[in-house]
């Protein structure tokens, strides 16, 4: 049938109830006050250390055959002591992945020039991935000098 409500199927996607549902890298995900989350009081917060740092957060989520549209959304809040406006030296990498890891398709890259106050909320049509088990896969890199923190909050996978 047509319609209905979509359902949600990401796990915990407001991190509210810690690492259930995700796999992260040690640290993560987090109540730190440093960086505020979007909503409640948990984020994933990925790198911001002013190191060589490389995290990760993801979850497998199995997209229904019969959906007729899936779409995931996230809000993401950049925050830099890089200065330059030009290059880019760290980056968080936004990927769906098959259960094994194989990279299906790569969505978006932000870096340090997305920069900014507060969240905006990104958003990608993964309909195509339908009757699929797919990884939702944060991955942040971040350089040896100034630090960069990728915060993400309320991740949803709402197919219909």
């Amino acid at each position: 049938g047509g319609g209905g409500t979509p359902t949600e199927l990401v796990t915990n996607g407001g991190f509210e109830s810690g690492s259930t549902g995700w796999t992260a890298s040690s640290g993560v995900i987090t109540t730190s006050s440093s960086e505020p989350a979007h909503a409640g009081s948990y984020k994933a917060w990925l790198d911001g250390y002013g190191t060589a740092t490389t995290d990760t957060v993801s979850q497998n989520v199995t997209i229904p055959s019969a959906t007729t549209s899936a779409t995931l959304t996230f809000w993401l809040h950049v925050d830099t002591d890089e200065t330059t406006t030009t290059k880019v030296y760290d980056t968080l990498t936004v990927q769906l992945q098959s259960s094994s890891g194989t990279v299906l398709k790569t969505l978006a890259t932000y870096s340090n020039l997305n920069a900014a106050s507060g969240y905006t909320q990104k958003s990608f049509d993964v309909s195509t991935y339908k009757g699929q088990t797919v990884k939702i896969y944060f991955k942040g890199v971040e350089d040896s000098e100034e630090q960069t923190s990728f915060v993400i909050d309320d991740v949803s996978l709402k197919s219909q």
